[in-house]
């Protein structure tokens, strides 16, 4: 199993507030623990989707997160992620601005890219974003959309709590491409899933900008 990043530590955390380890189709992770005492709405469709969503009636806000089953790769994380963006994003929230963006960044074989956009949605302004990873063929898509700036640090805590688990192929089909040597086990931490949404209140527009930026 390839872990893609350092797990966000959790300093002072009750122990009601951590989660156990989940698993959908390639990817491990932790759910999103419960909002202000109000658990995450799971929900399962077609066995290709996985979601999370969390509603605040009191302040009329929401987010949801989602976990696409893995798909064949188009041949790299860009075109993946372009694909996924007009195919998801766009057709699903009517986008129009393209997205701020991540570098693309590896480890053992897998590429991660994300972005990040607004759209108008019930009369006020959401965030989508879109993480994509891509390797041995394979790709997959987290989506996460909100209200609200409230919800980030959730949102941020599953991307950074992700594991890979490489696809069954024989050993030939799994190496990384020749042009893309992999990176040390444990020694990469990318940053398309280390970073996090800066709100600028006087252009009222968000900004992706990166927890660890590189050296």
């Amino acid at each position: 199993m390839t872990k893609l990043l350092l797990v966000i530590a959790v300093m002072l955390a009750p122990a009601s507030a951590l989660a156990e380890k989940a698993t959908y189709d390639l990817v491990r992770y932790t759910p999103p623990p419960a909002w202000k005492k109000v658990a995450w709405k799971k929900d399962v469709k077609d066995k290709n989707t996985i979601s999370y969503t969390v509603t605040d009636k009191q302040t009329r806000t929401y987010c949801q997160i989602f976990l696409l089953r893995s798909t064949t790769s188009k041949g790299s994380v860009t075109a993946d992620f372009d694909s996924d963006w007009k195919n998801i994003i766009v057709k699903s929230y009517a986008v129009k601005d393209p997205p701020t963006l991540t570098d693309t960044a590896a480890e053992d074989g897998w590429e991660v890219k994300a972005g990040v956009a607004t759209f108008e949605f019930d009369q006020g302004t959401s965030i989508a974003m879109l993480t994509t990873i891509t390797g041995y063929d394979r790709s997959v898509s987290i989506v996460a959309v909100t209200s609200s700036q409230d919800y980030i640090p959730a949102i941020q805590d599953l991307l950074g709590s992700v594991e890979m688990t490489k696809p069954k192929a024989d050993a030939a089909a799994t190496k990384p491409a020749a042009d893309k040597p992999a990176a040390k086990a444990g020694a990469a931490k990318p940053t398309a899933l280390q970073g996090y949404m800066d709100y600028n209140p006087f252009t009222k527009t968000w900004t992706w900008k990166l927890r660890y930026p590189p050296k």
